[in-house]
């Protein structure tokens, strides 16, 4: 028996978003505003899953709240 597989999506907001593409070395935002693909994402991404607001937190308190979420 294999492990079980989950949907977990992760969606910060959009100042969040922008706050963080400062901090990469790439830029991930070139031919669409993050307003436009936050906006885009939520309107038409199915809500399946766990979803999760990242904004405010780091990744190790994004993956304690996960883990929480599904009891491991």
């Amino acid at each position: 028996m294999g492990r079980p597989v989950h949907v977990i999506v992760l969606y910060p907001n959009v100042e969040t978003v922008k706050k963080r593409e400062t901090m990469r070395e790439k830029v991930g935002y070139t031919s669409f505003t993050v307003e436009d693909l936050y906006a885009d994402f939520m309107k038409e991404t199915p809500k399946i899953g766990f979803w999760l607001d990242t904004s405010e937190q780091s990744p190790e308190q994004s993956v304690e709240d996960i883990l929480l979420h599904f009891g491991v």
